[in-house]
């Protein structure tokens, strides 16, 4: 029998060792991957926040839809605001404050976490402002009356605050239900008390002395809580840190409105939100500048 040798080169490369990253080259990436975040981060935070605010643009013109098809059928009226000492022994559509203007539903002897009655369904008496077109279906969930920029469950001026246990809920720690919007907030004189509103329907024409331009029909509530004194803040401004204001102008246009002099006004802590007659005159000139 014979057996074949087999001849092994000893000639056969060797392969080298696999070798990892150092550590100095891992810092470098983490520097660079570090520094490119820096560098995006600001801008989609630029991004998120002019979302929000076109969101916020979107809803308001639903809402002025709303609103004509509503006095289409209302006798030329808007939606009238019924809360309020003003409005007793018959009378409507004063707003006392202009607080009263963010009023959706305001129930007599429900609790905390009751569910609102769906629209059409009774009772329905309890809605006001923006509620009636709530009530009257032209607003679909009711949830474009709440700005996006109010997300948080604890802020009272935005829908999760009212979804417990489901939208449209009576607030946790309230006993009504309060949006984001300062609808038809103009009265016909803050100074005197005249608590009338400026523009009932769609055919009033009302020119306040130091007022300009276009007329203002409905902006951003500038607080997340009552009793407030007003301040640059994430809890003041719906568009923090943008230093500007939504503004739905009688004509249906939407813009986002940068008035220094506002701006400056509410930062410095000169617009109280609190049920006054010095609340009520504040917003007056905050309006005016707006309106400018």
């Amino acid at each position: 029998m014979h057996y074949r040798s087999q001849k092994v080169s000893v000639d056969q490369p060797v392969k080298a060792a696999r070798q990892g990253f150092t550590l100095i080259e891992l810092l470098v990436v983490i520097a660079i991957i570090a520094i490119l975040a820096a560098m995006l981060l600001p801008a989609l935070a630029s991004a998120k926040r002019r979302a929000i605010v076109a969101n916020c643009q979107s809803n308001y013109h639903q809402e002025f839809i709303a609103c004509t098809i509503y006095a289409g059928d209302s006798g030329d009226f808007y939606p009238v605001c019924v809360v309020g000492n003003a409005n007793t022994g018959g009378k409507y559509d004063n707003l006392e404050f202009v607080d009263y203007s963010e009023y959706l539903y305001t129930p007599t002897g429900l609790t905390p976490g009751t569910r609102v009655p769906a629209p059409g369904v009774s009772p329905t008496t309890s809605y006001d402002c923006l509620g009636l077109l709530y009530n009257a279906s032209l607003l679909g969930s009711g949830k474009c009356c709440f700005c996006p920029g109010f997300s948080l469950p604890t802020d009272v001026h935005s829908a999760n605050y009212y979804s417990t246990p489901t939208f449209m809920s009576i607030g946790a720690n309230s006993y009504s239900v309060q949006d984001s919007t300062l609808f038809n907030p103009r009265i016909q004189s803050a100074t005197n008390s005249t608590y009338a509103r400026a523009f009932p329907k769609t055919s009033s024409v009302w020119t306040e002395p130091g007022s300009g331009g276009e007329q203002l029909f409905a902006t951003d509530f500038l607080s997340s809580g009552d009793n407030a004194v007003s301040t640059f803040s994430a809890g003041f401004f719906a568009h923090f840190p943008s230093k500007g204001f939504d503004v739905l102008f009688r004509d249906g246009a939407v813009r986002f409105v940068q008035s220094k002099p506002a701006f400056n006004m509410v930062a410095s802590g000169q617009v109280p939100t609190a049920e006054t007659q010095a609340s009520n005159e504040a917003y007056d000139l905050l309006f005016n500048y707006l309106e400018k």
